[in-house]
């Protein structure tokens, strides 16, 4: 094997080993890439050992056989399946794309939901969480973070503004301008009781639909479903806030839209005034006494999703409106797809549990991120909030990242099925719908072998990722350029289209 001295210099004698064995022959390499390609160039894939015999349950033949002692290394990869892009790209992007088809098919229809939700009421929300003190953060029209009164100073003699114009990526974003004047047990504890407001507040928004009907709530259900898809994000300061999809459904056919007459308008007031009037009441903190209420930030925007994609033709070639793209079904779809993988701060340090707070010594964190996890742990002390120690690496919030109502689209386990019913029809076609697997597996260990097997596979990945864009892009090109088109021929039969008919890309 030869190596470029350029290349040779960012590997060090381990890598270069592993990726030497790796390329001796091409029946070992061509192996690795296969391993490599079916667990998606994971980083850190689960190393297992077994046998797996597939059998036809109506003839009861063998239809295929499979052990890992016929593999190079003895070993099938599998991806670890995590959702956090700081420990693992790859998996990470499956996931994102398995939570971008969940939120669209709640929004455009598709994956067996009905085309018809996109002219139901529907939203884009964000909730936002209240002040638990002064922050750094940016402005609009390049304004400066915190103009105030010169000279001006907490009782700790912290200044309480400041005349910088903050960028992304600035240090100081989200930091308090007073660590002691800053409210700690306070923010902990809103994280923790999070998901509970949100439950009231879909409680709170059908009482609003049902006061604006002049109805009571029961016979607004029996005619009316809620549904919704939310994600939750972290904030630079180290609170969570909500992105949410919120849509309603005739109570009997999700596919059909409410016959007693609710729009998107009253849709919009009644979450105002349910944001305006919920509350949860926030646990117990160190004094043993009552904290008061936990209730939404004043910041909440609302935002009608288009019913039509911005890049939509329609079949007389007129284009479709622009001026609602940021709110079409894509765009929304994509954006809680992004936030789906994030972990709690931007570099991944507390993307994991940790076992205590020497676990801190380790993680390179702000001392405002420092200060919430060792408030979050020291809560967790409390007998009635012990759980929150499970919880300080995502700063006391305990709720799943994206959560939907049961009838508002697929689910993941759904999607994974597909997927892996997929991967198998493309590598054993001659599988049916009565075969059966008996396997038996065992774990044997996590992680790639060797330090030349991990480079490899991250390059796989790069190469992979960027064989996506590439492919993305030319298809937007050509969908672009080719939005509305005529079949050249004199029979076009065969494709399914008459002689002459514009077609729709889809």
């Amino acid at each position: 094997m030869v190596v470029n001295r350029s290349v040779s210099a960012l590997l060090d004698d381990r890598v270069l080993s592993g990726v030497a064995a790796r390329t001796r022959t091409t029946a070992t390499l061509e192996r690795f890439n296969e391993q490599g390609e079916r667990c998606g160039w994971c980083a850190h894939p689960i190393r297992l050992i077994g046998s797996v015999t597939s059998v036809d349950s109506a003839t009861g033949e063998v239809v295929r056989t499979y052990s890992t002692n016929d593999e190079s290394d003895g070993l099938l990869l599998k991806a670890c399946g995590t959702r956090r892009a700081t420990r693992c790209p790859s998996c990470a992007a499956t996931y994102a794309s398995d939570a971008r088809m969940l939120v669209r098919s709640g929004l455009s229809g598709g994956k067996g939901v009905p085309d018809t939700v996109s002219t139901h009421p529907m939203v884009f929300a964000t909730f936002t969480a209240p002040s638990f003190g002064a922050v750094h953060g940016t402005r609009s029209k390049n304004a400066p973070c915190r103009p105030g009164v010169k000279g001006q100073r907490c009782a700790h003699g912290k200044s309480l503004s400041c005349w910088h114009r903050h960028h992304d990526g600035d240090a100081l974003l989200g930091q308090p301008l007073c660590g002691e004047c800053y409210d700690y047990e306070r923010a902990v504890l809103w994280n923790a009781t999070c998901p509970e407001l949100w439950r009231r507040t879909t409680i709170y928004v059908r009482r609003e639909l049902a006061r604006q009907l002049d109805l009571s709530v029961t016979q607004l259900d029996r005619e009316v479903r809620l549904s919704f898809v939310k994600v939750a994000e972290f904030q630079r300061r180290g609170v969570v806030h909500l992105h949410a999809v919120i849509r309603l459904d005739n109570r009997d056919d999700e596919g059909m839209v409410p016959a007693i007459g609710v729009d998107t308008a009253m849709l919009t007031a009644a979450i105002h005034a349910a944001t305006s009037k919920v509350s949860a009441p926030l646990p117990l903190g160190f004094s043993d006494e009552p904290l008061g209420l936990a209730r939404w930030g004043q910041q909440l925007d609302v935002r009608v999703i288009a019913s039509s994609e911005p890049d939509e033709t329609h079949a007389d070639g007129s284009r479709a409106d622009t001026s609602s793209g940021s709110n079409s079904s894509r765009a929304i779809a994509n954006y809680i797809a992004k936030y789906s993988t994030k972990s709690t701060d931007d570099a991944g340090a507390l993307d994991h549990r940790l076992t205590s707070l020497d676990d801190l010594d380790d993680c390179r964190v702000t001392g405002h991120l420092r200060r919430l996890v060792e408030t979050a742990w020291n809560l967790g002390a409390r007998s009635h909030l012990a759980r929150l120690r499970a919880w300080a690496h995502s700063l006391g919030f305990g709720g799943h990242w994206l959560t939907k109502s049961r009838r508002y689209s697929v689910t993941f386990s759904f999607l994974r099925r597909q997927r892996q019913a997929w991967q198998v029809r493309r590598t054993n076609p001659t599988t049916t719908g009565t075969t059966i697997n008996l396997g038996l597996w065992k774990w044997v260990g996590t992680g790639w072998l060797t330090a030349g097997d991990e480079w490899l596979a991250a390059l796989g990945h790069r190469t992979r990722a960027r064989s996506r864009i590439e492919a993305r892009e030319t298809f937007d090109h050509e969908k672009s350029q080719n939005a509305v088109w005529t079949w050249a021929g004199d029979d076009d039969s065969s494709l399914g289209v008459s002689p002459g008919v514009g077609v729709r890309w889809s």
